[in-house]
C-alpha cells in the first residue's frame, strides 16, 4: 500500500509529465502549421528533468518535489509560448491547466502560489515579447489582463475546490481507518459478500469457519426462505450466525458470534445442578443406610466372636468384610454430599500431607511402592480433615495406578504466589478421552470402583478456593497438581 501510494502521487506524475508535454507539442501541428525545432529541445529537456526528479525523489520530501516540478513547468510553458508565436501564442492556456493540476497535488496553498507566480512570469514574458515584436503596449496589456485574470480566478476556484476535496479525502481516510480498526477489534466476526459469492470484506481468518459462514451467506442471498439466524458447530466450538440482506439485497451481511463459553457455562451449570441434587440424595440415603449398617456390622462381630464353627465363621467374615466395604461406599457418599469445609484454620501443608501419607502407607506397603516426598512448606487456610480426604483420594489412586516396586512422588512448593501439591505416579497414564471425564461423579476405569474419589477431591479443593490440574502421558504416568491460595 505504501509503495502504490508513493508511485501514484510522485513517480507517476514524474513519468507522465514528459509524455504529456510531448503529446501537447506534437499534437499542436494542425494549429501552428509547423513544429518549431526548439520544441524538440523542450521535449528532450522534459525527459532529462523527469530522469533527474526520479533520482532525487528518494532524498527530497514529497511536497518539496511537487513544488520544484510545478515551478519548473512555469518557464517551460514560457519557452513554449516564446517559440510558438509569442504574444499571439495559444499556449498561455496551459498555465490554467497547470494551476488546476497543482490544486490536485498541493491543494489551496499550491494553487494560489503557482497562479501568482504564473501571472508575474507571464507579465515579464509579455514585456520581453513586446521588445522582440511590433506589438503595442495596449495590446500587450490587453493580453495580460485577460490571461492574468484567468490565472488568478483559476487559482482561487481550483484552490477552493481542492480544499473541499482535501477535507473530504481526509475525512474519508479517517472514516475508513476507524471502520477498519473497529472491525478488526470487534469480538464478533463480520463478513459481507456480493451475489456472485465474492467476499467484499471480512475480519474472520481463513479456514473452516470462514468457509462455512461464506457458504451459508451465499445461500442466504439466493434463497428467500433461508433462516436469518442459525447455530453452527465447527470442531469443538459453537457459533451463532446472524444474516441480513443490504443494498437492495445485492449484498449479504453476516455477523458471527462465538458462544462456546456460554455453552460450556450452560453445561457446567446443568452438571452442577445434577451434582447438587445427587449429593443431596446421596447424603440422605447414606444417613439412612449407615444406622442399620452399623447394627449389622456390630451383630456380625458379636456372632463371629462367639461362634467357633469354621464353616460358619468363613461366611460371617465374608459378610463382615462386605459390610465394611459398604460402609466405605457410604462414607464416600457422605463426603461427596458434604464437601463444604466445616471449619477453616491456618494450616501447614506438611500437616495435611502427613495425614494423607499415613493413611495411604498401608496400601503402598502392600504393593511395595515407595512414596517419596519433597517438601517446601507453606501455610493455607482450610479444614484439615476435608483437605486430608481430598489428597488421600488422589494419593490412593496414584498408589493403585503405580506398578509394584515403582515410586509415587509427593512434592509441595510455591509457584506464582500459589501453594502447589504435586502427586506423580508411574502408572500407564490416562487416555485423552478419559481425562475429560475423570472428575465426573460415578466415572471410573477401575473394576469395582464407584467413581466418587476424584469428584470428592475436586469438590473439596474448589471449596477451599483452589483447583486441580492433570497432566498425563500414556505409559509414562500421571501428575495431579493441587493449587491452593496461600494464607
Amino acid at each position: 500500500m505504501v509503495y502504490s501510494t508513493f508511485f501514484s502521487r510522485r513517480a507517476g506524475l514524474i513519468i507522465l509529465h514528459p509524455l504529456l508535454i510531448t503529446f501537447i507539442l506534437l499534437s499542436s501541428y494542425p494549429i501552428i502549421h509547423s513544429i518549431p525545432t526548439p520544441f524538440w529541445f523542450i521535449i528532450l529537456a522534459s525527459f532529462i528533468l523527469a530522469s533527474v526528479f526520479l533520482l532525487l525523489q528518494t532524498w527530497l520530501p514529497e511536497k518539496t518535489s511537487f513544488y520544484i516540478i510545478f515551478l519548473v513547468d512555469i518557464p517551460l510553458i514560457g519557452s513554449m509560448i516564446h517559440y510558438s508565436g509569442g504574444v499571439e501564442s495559444i499556449f498561455p492556456l496551459f498555465y490554467i491547466l497547470l494551476i488546476i493540476v497543482v490544486s490536485l497535488y498541493l491543494y489551496k496553498t499550491g494553487a494560489y502560489t503557482v497562479s501568482v507566480i504564473s501571472v508575474i512570469f507571464f507579465l515579464g514574458l509579455l514585456f520581453y515579447e513586446m521588445h522582440e515584436t511590433n506589438a503595442t503596449m495596449q495590446y500587450v496589456m490587453y493580453r495580460f489582463y485577460i490571461f492574468g485574470l484567468l490565472f488568478l480566478f483559476t487559482g482561487i476556484l481550483s484552490g477552493a475546490w481542492s480544499e473541499r476535496y482535501q477535507s473530504r479525502t481526509e475525512e474519508a481516510a479517517r472514516l475508513r481507518l476507524t471502520t477498519e480498526e473497529i472491525l478488526k477489534n470487534l469480538p464478533s466476526g463480520i463478513i459481507t459478500i456480493d451475489r456472485s459469492g465474492t467476499i467484499i470484506h471480512t475480519n474472520i481468518p481463513e479456514g473452516p469457519i470462514q468457509s462455512r459462514v461464506h457458504l451459508y451467506i451465499a445461500k442466504f442471498l439466493k434463497a428467500r426462505h433461508a433462516k436469518r439466524s442459525i447455530e453452527l458447530k465447527i470442531g469443538k466450538r459453537y457459533f451463532v450466525l446472524s444474516c441480513a440482506r443490504i443494498y437492495s439485497s445485492k449484498i449479504g451481511l453476516g455477523i458471527l458470534q462465538d458462544i462456546t463459553a456460554i455453552r460450556k457455562l450452560e453445561e457446567k451449570s446443568r452438571v452442577s445442578k445434577q451434582t447438587q441434587l445427587l449429593a443431596e440424595l446421596g447424603g440422605s440415603l447414606a444417613h439412612e443406610i449407615r444406622n442399620p449398617l452399623s447394627s449389622i456390622r456390630g451383630s456380625l462381630e458379636v456372632i463371629r466372636d462367639s461362634q467357633r464353627d469354621a464353616d460358619i465363621l468363613h461366611f460371617i467374615n465374608m459378610a463382615l468384610d462386605e459390610s465394611i466395604r459398604l460402609n466405605e461406599i457410604v462414607t464416600d457418599f457422605l463426603n461427596f454430599a458434604q464437601f463444604v469445609p466445616l471449619k477453616k484454620n491456618r494450616l501447614r501443608i506438611s500437616e495435611v500431607v502427613n495425614e494423607a501419607f499415613i493413611d495411604a502407607l498401608p496400601r503402598a506397603k502392600t504393593k511395595k511402592i515407595v512414596i517419596k516426598r519433597e517438601d517446601n512448606d507453606f501455610f493455607i487456610l482450610g479444614d484439615l480433615n476435608k483437605l486430608k480426604a481430598g489428597l488421600l483420594n488422589i494419593l490412593s489412586n496414584a498408589c493403585e495406578a503405580t506398578p509394584e516396586g515403582k515410586t509415587v512422588k509427593i512434592r509441595t512448593y510455591i509457584n506464582k504466589k500459589k501453594g502447589m501439591v504435586e502427586i506423580q505416579d508411574t502408572g500407564k497414564g490416562i487416555s485423552r478421552r478419559a481425562l475429560e471425564k475423570i472428575f465426573e461423579p460415578f466415572f471410573t476405569t477401575k473394576k469395582g470402583g464407584i467413581g466418587l474419589g476424584l469428584a470428592i477431591a475436586r469438590n473439596i479443593i474448589e471449596a477451599h478456593d483452589g483447583s486441580i490440574e492433570v497432566d498425563s502421558e500414556m505409559r509414562r504416568g500421571t501428575t495431579f497438581k493441587v493449587i491452593l491460595p496461600l494464607a
